[in-house]
């Protein structure tokens, strides 16, 4: 759908609501587009990467134990047999139990306060962890961290949302979730920094490693509570022009983004009721037991491989820059085709290659090769799954839900993976690599059987109903309070 197409063609000017003067904006034509163009511009230059910013901070802190233990963590903290493991199942515990309500409360509250308050309390359970002593003080900063990293994830696709049109988006949400990739290679290269040149006569490496982490992300969330804008219409905290600021909120309409209530219990329930949140919460579990496993143990793995622990950390960095370039380069093609299902089975497709090469070979080049593969394959998935589900539900309270179930399952069995690696089973973890390997298969298979089941249903309305035509923002009103959504005869699902 084209940007003249998605908002509804007419030569009447638009009036900016509460505005002291009438903003007058062209509705079509080559000022418009100009205007548009001028918008997308700000929006990819200063939203998009505060949001990568904000979760590059998220990615650094959650990962940042996996080089803690190259580090020293279990020796400082005493842990004994299976109390690492533990301790990294205990973060996706708080995290899935603090999705949903995370959703609720930024529809309370705003964006803006949601990700700046669980960035700063985020912040300060990450840097405490270098007080830790012990297995229970660990495993209860990391507990509280995963309640608190959850306010960030789930929100991003929900604010990006508002400022984008669905075949605009997975790009968007691929340049804020491919910062989770930076901060894998950011993190070893911090971690090899530590290692080799910071020397404290109190504070052991993995201590000062939490430090140096955790504090600029409770600065940064301070500096959110006051500069993230919560809807198109807050945008002038983003320098833009009333004109600018019009358009957005027009877009930010057609983009289904009508729907002001606080809590629409049936949309709640439209969202528990629906299939596709079922098939997209399993692709999204066969994604996160592999990932949870990949950035925890990663830095373990190459360890193994034989290099010592300063050359592991950094060592690290290579798959992740390979992942880098994946995220990018999937996700903008996934908006061009304006396609999902085929890029999430792709994607996967590379991972299993990976395993595939981490089981059969013994050869360091080749796992090595293998690790890089996995990476490239895992990380693109993110970001096309959460446009995904936000592409496809329609009313703010449905989406919300959609994207909090979907991280919520997934989350859920991240502790799988967490547990999986076990140090008696290395260095050739083949329970590990093969149980991640059996889950890229089942993500292979649910994307493409949902991409069949969403296909032939758009077929069946074009039949039924003719092609579509774009919705006025009071007709997507109309649909929300009548519990119509995304079922109604003029919306067509990405496949």
């Amino acid at each position: 759908m084209s940007e003249k197409s998605s908002i509804e063609k007419t030569d009447i000017v638009a009036v900016e609501a509460g505005s002291s003067r009438d903003v007058i904006v062209p509705q079509s034509g080559p000022e418009r587009d100009a205007i548009v163009k001028r918008l997308k511009l700000k929006l990819d230059l200063r939203l998009v990467p505060y949001l990568a910013l904000l979760y590059l901070f998220n990615a650094l802190d959650r990962g940042n134990i996996g080089n803690a233990r190259l580090a020293g963590i279990e020796e400082g903290t005493h842990l004994k047999g299976n109390d690492f493991y533990n301790a990294l199942s205990f973060f996706y515990f708080g995290y899935t139990i603090s999705q949903i309500p995370n959703m609720f409360i930024m529809k309370k509250v705003t964006p803006a306060v949601l990700v700046g308050v669980t960035m700063i309390l985020w912040g300060v359970c990450s840097t405490a962890m270098a007080g830790t002593k012990n297995y229970s003080g660990l495993v209860a900063a990391r507990f509280f961290m995963g309640v608190f990293e959850a306010g960030v994830g789930p929100a991003a696709p929900i604010i990006l949302s508002f400022f984008y049109l669905r075949h605009e988006l997975a790009w968007r949400t691929a340049l804020f979730y491919g910062s989770s990739t930076f901060a894998g290679a950011f993190g070893g290269l911090i971690a090899y920094g530590v290692a080799k040149n910071l020397t404290h006569e109190s504070l052991a490496p993995w201590q000062l490693l939490f430090i140096i982490e955790g504090i600029p992300t409770i600065f940064l969330g301070i500096v959110t509570i006051f500069v993230l804008p919560n809807a198109p219409e807050t945008l002038e905290r983003w320098f833009v022009t009333p004109e600018e600021k019009q358009v957005a909120i027009e877009r930010s309409r057609s983009g289904h983004n009508t729907d002001n209530s606080l809590l629409d219990k049936r949309q709640l329930f439209a969202a528990l009721k629906d299939y596709k949140n079922l098939f997209t919460c399993l692709i999204y579990i066969g994604l996160n037991i592999p990932l949870a496993s990949y950035t925890s143990f990663l830095p373990t793995i190459v360890k193994l491989m034989g290099y010592e622990n300063a050359k592991a950390q950094l060592m690290t960095v290579p798959p992740y820059a390979c992942a880098i370039v994946c995220v990018f380069a999937v996700c903008w093609n996934s908006d061009r085709t304006r396609r999902r299902g085929f890029h999430v089975a792709g994607s996967a497709s590379v991972a299993c290659i990976g395993y595939i090469l981490l089981i059969s070979s013994g050869n360091v080049k080749a796992n090595y090769t293998g690790a890089c593969f996995v990476a490239m394959g895992l990380y693109p998935i993110i970001p096309l799954m959460l446009s995904w589900v936000a592409n496809n539900n329609v009313g703010h309270t449905k989406r919300a839900v959609s994207i909090a179930l979907l991280n919520t399952f997934g989350q859920c069995f991240a502790t799988v993976g967490t547990q999986i690696y076990k140090t008696p089973t290395a260095p050739r973890f083949f329970m590990g690599y093969g149980v991640c390997l059996a889950f890229t298969v089942v993500m292979i298979v649910f994307s493409l059987v949902l991409t069949f089941v969403l296909n032939r249903e758009n077929n069946r309305r074009d039949e039924q109903y003719g092609k579509p035509k774009p919705l006025t923002p009071e007709e997507q009103q109309e649909a929300i309070d009548n519990g119509i959504y995304d079922d109604h005869c003029s919306f067509r699902y990405f496949i």
